[in-house]
Formats: structure tokens, sequence, C-alpha cells
């Protein structure tokens, strides 16, 4: 004898009365060929019933989506961003006129778009202490920036190169050498 929808219906309704999770996936796929018929039951079912507080392990797991670890810590800390950042120009000793490029590549990392892998593990013991945290979770939990697939173009080498490109590169010189911040965040060129 075959389950009918109306069985499966019966059988998530169970669990939701006892506040367990209600493997509809499961359900559907007990369903079979009839499938469609038991979805419409479940959202019948559930447009119907009254909604129900989030656990707090939701709300941390969907608020977790939202921001990334580093801001998270920081927050829970009550840190303002410039008394982190005075805060690691101290630990890590770095001069006063350093504390603008901190600032810029910690907000970087902790958004997600300074790679955490080149930074140095002086600057995560440094975190770590502020931020209250072990400094391998706080490594290792590091979102990772969206990488896009790269586009490439074949170089023309005959096309003439205008002259304002070329004085404006000559008027720049070379690009300064990384300072020790730079080293610090696995920042290559600095700027």
């Amino acid at each position: 004898m075959r389950i009918t929808p109306e069985q499966l219906l019966d059988d998530l309704v169970d669990r939701w009365a006892r506040g367990e999770p209600l493997a509809v996936d499961e359900l559907l796929a007990r369903a079979g060929p009839r499938s469609d018929e038991l979805a419409d039951l479940i959202d019948a079912f559930l447009q119907r019933v009254p909604r129900r507080e989030p656990t707090p392990e939701a709300l941390a797991y969907v608020r977790s989506l939202d921001d990334p670890p580093l801001l998270r810590a920081r927050q829970a800390r009550k840190l303002k961003l410039d008394d982190l950042v005075a805060g690691l120009v101290d630990k890590l000793g770095l001069p006063e006129n350093a504390r603008t490029k901190v600032r810029r590549y910690y907000q970087e990392l902790e958004l997600g778009q300074l790679d955490p892998a080149g930074v140095t593990a002086s600057v995560w013991v440094a975190l770590a202490g502020l931020l209250g945290r072990d400094p391998c979770g706080l490594a290792g939990v590091q979102p990772t920036a969206i990488s896009a697939p790269a586009m490439y173009r074949e170089a023309d080498f005959d096309a003439e190169i205008p002259a304002h490109a070329l004085t404006m590169s000559l008027l720049a010189g070379p690009a300064p050498e990384p300072d020790e911040v730079d080293r610090l965040f696995g920042v290559t060129s600095s700027d």
C-alpha cells in the first residue's frame, strides 16, 4: 500500500507540533509522483499555522550570514573601528603615521576584501588580544572575497600608446616599495 500525501502531511504536522525539523525534502521524496500534491498541502498548512519565534541558534546562524566574523567580534567587544586601529598600531609597535593605512587594511580584512592568508601571525595575535578571541579562530573563519573569472585580451603591440598615458606614467614614477604595514597585512604594493 502506497502512503498518501495526506498521511505524509500528518507526519509533518506531528513533527511541527513537537518542534522538530520538518524534513520537507524527505517527505516530498517519499511522496514520489504525488510530491506536487504534497507540496501544495504543506504550503497551505504553513500559511495557516502561527509563526514561531526563531531559536537563538537559528538567529545567530542567520546573522552570521550577514556580518563578517571580525566585524561581529569587534561589535561584541563594543570597540569602535578607530579604537581597534589605535590598539593595533600600539600592539604592532607601528608609528602613529601608519594609522591611516592600518585602518584601511583592517577594514578590507574585516569585510573580506583582503586575503587573510597573507596577514602575518603578529597581526592575528594582536587582533586576538584586542577582540578577546583565539588567533587561530579569527584567522580561520575569515570570509573569502568573491572571485570572478579572469578575462584576458591579447595585446596589440602595433597600437600606439597615447602620449598623455605615457606622460602620466613617467610623471608618476616608480611604485613605492612596500612598507612594514604592507608586509604585516600581506599587501605586495603600496599606494
